[in-house]
């Protein structure tokens, strides 16, 4: 028969026929390309088959539950339950070299591997020493292993036997199952269906069909930073190096009220600005700049698109009692109209400027101009209680 049930036909029903069938609610395997619908993943229900040393030369493998798929694939997968603990003793050391073995689980099915037996089993697989010690080949039947255990030459109960908890002595080879549709506790292994899951470490990930993809980064959480270029999705939401920002189909707009941008520049020596032209103000000194967006002298480069509040400040000192004094934003070399103050001179300071909400583009770039139409230069303040300064601060997208 090619179609294959189990608890079906009245009688009849065999052995191969209830195995098949109920690997029905198992994980397919991935590790081989023939008939890999029929063929289950191996592995041991997660928490099972724990190593103990038992004494210097004895361990215990512990109990457990385990599925391991036939060698021929219309074998089916056998599914295994360990009810009692087993001790194995580990056969001394060669006087020379030292030896890998091998701890298994197995099941014997004469009618497939001409075994002679029918029987599931765990067994101990001693190896060959030698001066490159390798895994040794595994017994007859269907088999998954559970450790291999390095055994140095001359090891024996008298000279302390095997460090069964010493690193390098005992290797985990076993790795989990779990039923269809459950998330697999483990990596190193392709999914076999799209929408196929794994924890990696404590990351969630997803088969898209061709390579596993971190569910954050797919749907529903905050993609790390460096991982989502172009959002997937309309409301996406990314880590961008500690600021939180939402894909809007197009482009990564940022989270509104989550994060801001301060910049404050100051002007901490006299500057002399000639006359009848606007000319950029040099700051000296950065108060805040949290993006890194000044270069040093007279521009900021603003890092996020959207609405800022720019303030800009001029204090002229008394050199002249003429004319009118002013202060502007420029942006991109361009002053900003409404961005423009204007006052007559006075004797002593002449303060100008104040602030107001611009619409910005990352990129553009800021400078504070000062004007004055006096018949000589006049210089600005800086230091002495008076300072000259622009400042920005990003609102929302």
């Amino acid at each position: 028969m090619t179609v294959r049930a189990a608890w079906l036909q009245s009688t009849g029903q065999t052995r191969e026929d209830t195995r098949l069938a109920l690997s029905a609610l198992l994980t397919p395997s991935g590790a081989s390309t023939t008939s890999p619908p029929l063929r289950s993943r191996p592995g041991i229900v997660p928490g099972g088959f724990a190593l103990t040393g038992a004494s210097a030369m004895q361990c215990t493998i512990g109990t457990g539950r385990a599925v391991i798929q036939g060698y021929d694939t219309p074998q089916g997968a056998y599914m295994i339950a360990v009810t009692a603990p087993e001790t194995f003793t580990i056969a001394d050391g060669d006087p020379q070299y030292g030896r890998i073995d091998v701890i298994e689980l197995a099941v014997l099915d004469d009618t497939y591997d001409k075994s002679g037996a029918t029987d599931a089993v765990i067994r101990l697989i001693k190896g060959t020493p030698s001066a490159t010690p390798q895994i040794p080949a595994s017994g007859p039947g269907s088999s998954f292993p559970l450790y291999t255990v390095s055994v140095p030459a001359g090891t024996s109960a008298g000279t302390g036997g095997v460090q069964w908890t010493a690193p390098g002595v005992v290797t985990t080879k076993h790795y989990p199952m779990t039923a269809l549709g459950g998330i697999m506790p483990t990596s190193g292994f392709n999914g076999v269906y799209a929408g196929q899951y794994r924890d990696v470490s404590g990351q969630l990930q997803r088969w898209d069909g061709t390579a596993w993809v971190a569910y954050p980064k797919a749907i529903g959480g905050i993609a790390p930073n460096g991982t989502a270029t172009t959002g997937s999705y309309t409301g996406q939401y990314r880590d961008n190096a500690g600021v939180l920002q939402r894909w809007d189909g197009s482009a990564w707009q940022y989270a509104e009220g989550k994060a801001t941008i301060l910049f404050s520049a100051s002007q901490t020596s006299m500057q002399s600005v000639p006359q009848n032209a606007w000319t950029p103000i040099t700051l000296n000194y950065v108060d805040i700049d949290d993006f890194n967006g000044w270069n040093g002298t007279d521009s900021f480069v603003v890092p996020r698109t959207g609405w800022w509040r720019v303030g800009a400040n001029i204090n002229w000192y008394g050199d002249s009692t003429s004319g009118i004094r002013g202060a502007r934003l420029l942006v991109g070399g361009v002053g900003y109209s409404r961005m423009t103050w204007m006052a007559a001179a006075s004797m002593g300071t002449t303060s100008v400027g104040g602030d107001g909400l611009v619409k910005l583009t990352a990129g553009n770039v800021l400078q504070l101009a000062g004007y004055h139409n006096a018949t000589a230069p006049v210089r600005t303040l800086g230091g002495s209680g008076y300072y000259t300064t622009l400042t920005a601060q990003w609102i929302r997208s």
